[in-house]
């Protein structure tokens, strides 16, 4: 699994201002965040940074859009065929990967930032394309499914409900709540026990209408 770094080129100074900035905000948290820390760690002047980015939050925003977006290509390109135990694995061991590359950026994905700051618009926009791919496997997961009326829940409800039990175990694991599990094992169990619990079920999730995974509004 190559780094969020890596995913994608960063050979524009925006691009390394973002990539620098990420490793600040792992280090420091957006409170202790400063904008001449983040020049000296560049080796320029204060000001070159603002010359792309507007302040702080907005860097963050864009050091989390750029998470979400790798974050969607590698669940995109996780997707194929095979059995169930065989998808729902692919799944599993693609999102463990990339939770583990870099827990630090990881975490900054979910960090708590303003909700009106330059950039937003992308988190969201990709934040969603994170959902599409959870909803996409979701719907292969129906195709192979245990044969019934209606094999697994709504693709989008099932989606939204594996990514936020494949988060909250990749949450605990970076935590050392479980420190003793095998990550990859550990999702894959919980995204089978799921997908089997929901076989049968119909559509029986329910999410805020305008609301992401992430918790900011559409």
């Amino acid at each position: 699994m190559p780094s969020i770094v890596a995913c994608a080129k960063t050979t524009t100074p925006r691009d390394r201002v973002r990539d620098v900035a990420a490793g600040l905000f792992a280090d420091r948290g957006l409170d202790g965040f400063k904008m001449r820390d983040l020049a000296q760690r560049l080796g320029v002047s204060v000001m070159t940074p603002y010359r792309y980015f507007e302040n702080k939050e907005a860097i963050l925003a864009c050091v989390r859009a750029h998470g979400f977006a790798c974050l969607a290509d590698a669940l995109d390109q996780a997707r194929g065929g095979g059995t169930l135990e065989e998808r729902v694995a692919g799944l599993a061991t693609a999102y463990g990967a990339f939770a583990t590359a870099e827990p630090a950026r990881y975490r900054l994905m979910f960090a708590l930032a303003p909700a009106q700051v330059p950039g937003v618009a992308e988190v969201r926009r990709q934040e969603r394309r994170v959902e599409d791919a959870f909803a996409a496997h979701a719907a292969g997961f129906a195709v192979v499914g245990p044969s019934c009326a209606d094999p697994v829940a709504d693709p989008v409800a099932l989606g939204r409900l594996l990514w936020s039990t494949l988060h909250g175990v990749a949450v605990l694991h970076l935590g050392g709540q479980l420190p003793q599990a095998d990550l990859t094992d550990a999702l894959c169990q919980a995204a089978r026990a799921l997908v089997i619990a929901c076989a049968g079920t119909g559509p029986a999730v329910i999410t805020p209408a305008g609301t992401t995974f992430a918790g900011t509004a559409a």
